[in-house]
């Protein structure tokens, strides 16, 4: 049986920390999902390598490796950015982050939006978003999203949508743990319309985070 699940949060950062930007970072996630702006651009990273992403200790993989598993396919992600099968472990290519690398995703014009399908996710599994002077804007991990954690199944892959109320140019994956394991993403210019939503301190991001192994 499908299973779905969403949800809305919003990080508010200290605004008064030297060298973060003024944003709000709105995260939606949904298992089955797609990207939840319409005209964004797509990247599922079967064709050759985008001009867009640089990789350090990080790598376009595919199957099984004994660092990283697939993202799972469940409900419309595969269809949507033209990927086989529509259910079951991803047989393309995806981004694997290993501990203390990075992917690194640069835009030559500023974005107010980005998605992927997160696989396996990690509490340690980050994601940090700079303007275009380098000053950090915020930083999602695992613990923003409403994913069973360390779960290579179905139930451990969901499409994640972030806007943010500031423009970034630039997006890193890091991850504590391997990997960080992504595909599918999506990126626009658009400001997030207000929602209701729980706060979450940037510090929500260092608490409660333990070491994960990933299940098989």
């Amino acid at each position: 049986m499908k299973q779905y699940l969403s949800i809305s949060i919003a990080s508010i950062l200290a605004l008064s920390a030297p060298g973060i930007a003024n944003a709000q970072l709105y995260v939606t996630a949904e298992i089955g999902g797609v990207p939840t702006v319409s005209g964004a651009t797509l990247e599922n990273f079967d064709e050759p390598s985008p001009p867009i992403l640089t990789l350090s200790g990080a790598y376009l993989v595919t199957g099984f490796t004994g660092y990283s598993d697939p993202p799972y396919f469940s409900g419309s992600t595969a269809a949507f950015f033209g990927e086989s099968p529509t259910y079951g472990y991803d047989s393309g290519r995806y981004v694997a982050v290993t501990a203390g690398g990075s992917a690194t995703f640069s835009f030559s014009t500023p974005q107010n939006y980005f998605g992927l399908l997160w696989g396996t996710v990690d509490a340690v599994n980050y994601l940090t978003f700079y303007d275009s002077v380098n000053n950090v804007i915020g930083t999602i991990c695992g613990t923003n999203v409403p994913i069973t954690p360390s779960n290579s199944g179905p139930n451990g892959t969901g499409y994640v949508n972030i806007t943010s109320t500031t423009a970034f140019s630039r997006v890193v994956a890091t991850s504590g743990v391997t990997s960080f394991e992504f595909d599918d993403v999506a990126y626009a210019q658009a400001v997030p319309e207000p929602v209701s939503s729980v706060l979450f301190g940037a510090g929500l991001c260092i608490l409660g985070f333990a070491l994960r192994r990933k299940s098989t």
